[in-house]
């Protein structure tokens, strides 16, 4: 009688420690903050290793296509406790700053112009109905390019496309597919819920940046960000797209506040106050992979 008294007790108490242990991780916030665009200018280099080494950027994209991609291949390499990933790239957005593809543009003449650029923006290269195969090269090409570079690439995420819904047939499925024969994590199809205050005006981003963090739920949350300097280089940037165009700031202002707000001090206040778990893609998958 006693013994079944006790083994009830015990099966009793193990389950409320283990509903306080599933209670506890369910309120865990977890927070993977993410820049995109290193490499596209020069700026992003010294913004990206301040974000990474003195503020809570947690994964930095590098875009492949870029002008300065060595150099931030170089960057990555001198820091390999990074969590580095691949942009992967199909359009060059900046007034007279176009970009070409890493491959020959004759091998993927489906998404690049009569010169051998990218188009400006996704409507205008899906309006040429592009080739799966020729995006599948370049994407591929991208990926091979940065890891003969010497960079440890530990997950993929696109740029100026949702991966969610790129809007394009046969696209999302490719991506995954990319993701699943690198065995690499796609950002933003983790389960994440997203933040931003990319399109913020410049004098509101701060504190609607601070309001988001305030705000975060139990969850896992991934922040997307565009770490940048107020350098006449940024300045020049304009977007292709004219609803794209920052009216206040520019792009130089509007990416150098970003930086400002990942290296603040209330941001990291935020972070130690609410108990924010910041992660990575590396850790994120890492676990998912049963910490293999």
């Amino acid at each position: 009688m006693r013994k079944e008294i006790l083994r009830k007790t015990s099966i009793f108490l193990w389950g409320i420690i283990m509903a306080f242990s599933t209670i506890t991780y369910s309120q865990e916030i977890k927070l993977i903050i993410r820049g995109d665009d290193l490499g596209m200018t020069h700026g992003t280099l010294d913004a990206f290793e301040k974000a990474f080494n003195e503020g809570v950027l947690t994964s930095g994209a590098i875009i492949v296509p870029g002008t300065w991609f060595e150099a931030a291949a170089q960057a990555c390499r001198k820091n390999p406790g990074w969590c580095t990933g691949v942009h992967l790239c199909l359009v060059g957005e900046w007034r007279g700053a176009r970009v070409r593809p890493v491959l020959p543009w004759d091998k993927v003449s489906s998404i690049v112009d009569e010169d051998g650029f990218l188009f400006t923006y996704p409507a205008e290269l899906f309006a040429r109905k592009p080739k799966l195969e020729d995006i599948e090269r370049e994407f591929r090409a991208q990926i091979d390019l940065a890891k003969k570079k010497g960079i440890n690439v530990q997950y993929l995420d696109t740029h100026y496309l949702d991966p969610n819904n790129t809007g394009y047939p046969g696209l999302n499925e490719l991506i995954k597919k990319i993701a699943s024969d690198y065995k690499l994590p796609v950002s933003g199809l983790q389960g994440e819920q997203q933040i931003s205050v990319y399109q913020v005006p410049v004098e509101q981003k701060k504190a609607e940046a601070m309001r988001l963090m305030n705000e975060l739920k139990p969850g896992l949350w991934l922040m997307i960000c565009h770490p940048g300097i107020d350098s006449p280089e940024q300045h020049a940037l304009i977007h292709s797209e004219p609803a794209a165009i920052f009216v206040n700031g520019g792009v130089g202002s509007n990416r150098a506040e970003e930086l400002k707000i990942l290296t603040s001090l209330e941001m990291k206040s935020i972070i130690l106050k609410r108990g924010i778990i910041l992660t990575n893609y590396r850790e994120l998958w890492k676990e998912k992979q049963g910490g293999r």
